[in-house]
C-alpha cells in the first residue's frame, strides 16, 4: 500500500513542475513583448521613480513632437523637474532621445539616436552649469531641491545633424523617454540609492559626490 501511495504522487509533482515552468516562460515572454512595445512607442514616456515615501518628483516639459523631424532644424524641447513631495531631495534624470520610422506595413523601426562620439546623430544643448552628466545615462542636479521648487531646464533644444545621417532618417520621428528620481538629502542616502553605498573615487561620480555631500543633513 505504501508503494502504491508513493507512486501516485510523482505524476502530480511532475505536472506541477511543468505547469510552473510554463508560467515562468509565459511571464518571461509577456515581459519581453512589453519591453519591445515600450521601446517602439513614438510618444513621450514620462515616469517617476520614488526612492523613498515622501520624496516625489514630477516632470515638467514643453515639447510638441514633429510629424517629420527635419535635419539641421532646431526644435524646442524643455525638460525640468519639480519637487512635489514634502521634503527636499536630490535629483537625477534620464532623458533618452528616441528616433523611429514608420514602415509601409505600419511597424516602427528604431534608428540610432546618438548624442556623443565623433559623429552624433543629434545635438542637444545640455545645461552643464546646473547639471552634471553622470556618463551612466543620467544627469545629476547639482543642488538639493526644496519643496515646490523646480530645477532649471536640463536642455531646451534638439537638432538632427545632416552630416551624420543617411537616407533612412528621412521621415523619422523624435520622442523622449524621461525618468526622474528624487532621493533624501540625509547622509548619505544618495550614495545608497545610486552607488550601492560606495564613495566614488573616479569622475564624473566623484564630481557629483563632491557637489552633494556638503548639502546633506543628519537624520
Amino acid at each position: 500500500m505504501k508503494k502504491t501511495q508513493t507512486s501516485k504522487k510523482y505524476p502530480t509533482a511532475k505536472r506541477l513542475f511543468l505547469f510552473t515552468s510554463f508560467l515562468v516562460i509565459l511571464v518571461s515572454l509577456s515581459y519581453g513583448l512589453y519591453q519591445t512595445y515600450a521601446a517602439l512607442t513614438d510618444s513621450d514616456q514620462m515616469q517617476n521613480e520614488f526612492r523613498l515615501g515622501d520624496f516625489q518628483t514630477s516632470i515638467e516639459e514643453e515639447f510638441d513632437p514633429p510629424m517629420s523631424f527635419e535635419p539641421e532644424k532646431e526644435y524646442l524641447k524643455k525638460v525640468s523637474i519639480k519637487n512635489t513631495g514634502e521634503q527636499e531631495s536630490f535629483i537625477r534624470v534620464l532623458a533618452l532621445p528616441v528616433l523611429t520610422k514608420k514602415q509601409p506595413g505600419g511597424s516602427l523601426t528604431l534608428l540610432p539616436a546618438t548624442v556623443d562620439g565623433t559623429a552624433p546623430v543629434l545635438s542637444i544643448d545640455y545645461n552643464l552649469n546646473d547639471w552634471i552628466n553622470g556618463k551612466d545615462g543620467y544627469f545629476y542636479y547639482k543642488k538639493k531641491l526644496t519643496k515646490g521648487e523646480s530645477t532649471p531646464n536640463l536642455f531646451t533644444k534638439v537638432k538632427m545633424n545632416q552630416a551624420n545621417i543617411t537616407e533612412e532618417y528621412v521621415g523619422a520621428r523624435l520622442s523622449f523617454e524621461v525618468k526622474a528620481e528624487g532621493v533624501s538629502t540625509t547622509k548619505f542616502a544618495y550614495r545608497d540609492a545610486w552607488w550601492n553605498g560606495e564613495i566614488p573615487i573616479n569622475n564624473p561620480a566623484l564630481e557629483i559626490d563632491d557637489q552633494l555631500k556638503n548639502q546633506t543633513i543628519n537624520e
